[in-house]
């Protein structure tokens, strides 16, 4: 029996099943203003990037289960591509907590109850099986930028929220803090080079454990 192709399948049930859990729980209930009940929850990149992930691992289960069956020798690429681009939002989710939002904000808000497992435990079941159990393939560096995605749709889209909009005219306020100082304009493209960082070292990494 293929035992990494095991580990990723029990994880990406994980990952899928706790997703959804939580993003159904939203709907109900939750004591952290950091996570709004309801449909206001998806205005955070926490709540886009976990949903995303689970998805990527929820494509990945009946490929899995497949090849624990004997039917595939291989996992798609796409469907490795697309758990690429999951896991790196994931880490840029991770990243984002441990150093912007720490200092900020109280840490039961980021790190106990839920926001464990979106902000910590969910980036890193997504990191281990890309990273080392789903290296059927590897990632070309032209597909690279395709991680950026999630990224620049949501930059842009908080940035029209929080700068364009305004908090006074209706829109978000910055919850992020990336207009501290009104510095949106640096720090918007300082997050999507690191991005771009973490894509490029997720890549490399993945690639070097690829069969």
């Amino acid at each position: 029996m293929n035992k990494k192709i095991l580990a990723a399948f029990i994880l990406n049930i994980f990952i899928a099943a706790s997703t959804l859990a939580i993003a159904v729980s939203y709907y109900f209930y939750s004591s952290n203003p950091l996570a709004p009940t309801g449909i206001e929850s998806y205005k955070f990149f926490t709540t886009d990037s976990n949903i995303l992930a689970g998805i990527s691992a929820l494509v990945m289960i009946p490929f899995e289960a497949r090849i624990l069956q004997g039917k595939r020798d291989t996992l798609p690429h796409w469907a490795v591509v697309i758990k690429y681009i999951g896991t790196i939002s994931l880490m840029l989710t991770f990243f984002t907590v441990m150093f912007v939002l720490l200092p900020v904000y109280d840490v039961k808000y980021l790190l106990l109850g839920t926001a464990f497992y979106m902000h910590v435990a969910g980036p890193v079941a997504m990191l281990v099986t890309f990273l080392f159990l789903e290296t059927d393939s590897k990632i070309t560096l032209s597909e690279t930028p395709l991680a950026l995605l999630p990224c620049v749709v949501y930059g842009a889209v908080y940035l029209t929220m929080t700068v364009v909009i305004g908090e006074e005219n209706g829109g978000w306020m910055d919850f992020y803090t990336f207009n501290r100082g009104g510095m949106w304009f640096v720090i918007m493209p300082v997050i999507l080079g690191c991005t771009y960082l973490i894509a490029v070292a997720g890549r490399l990494i993945h690639n070097k454990f690829v069969k």
